[in-house]
């Protein structure tokens, strides 16, 4: 297979949740976002606070390979944990990383 079907792949946002909003943000990730994403192809989901930075987020989704990924993130039933996350976050950046080593 090429780089679609045989790499791990990462996707990597940064973003931001204001220091009001993030209780009900983690808790909501928590019992919501996260468990739909991983029992939908997702290996891994990480969720980081940045250090001196209140309101900036890094989260970590890993899969299998890339079909997986556009897979998942194509589902029908994706659009309503997509839209909770969008509730929260703003200044959204996605980075889409493949393994090398």
């Amino acid at each position: 297979m090429g780089e679609k079907g045989d790499k791990l792949v990462k996707v990597v946002f940064t973003y931001d949740v204001t220091v009001e909003n993030q209780p009900e943000y983690l808790k909501v990730t928590s019992e919501k976002i996260r468990p739909f994403w991983e029992s939908h192809g997702c290996k891994s989901y990480s969720l980081w606070q940045a250090t001196g930075e209140p309101t900036t987020f890094v989260k970590e989704m890993v899969f299998e390979n890339m079909i997986a990924m556009e897979k998942s993130m194509s589902l029908q039933e994706a659009k309503p944990i997509k839209d909770l996350f969008f509730g929260f976050a703003k200044n959204v950046s996605r980075k889409v990383c493949i393994k090398k080593v």
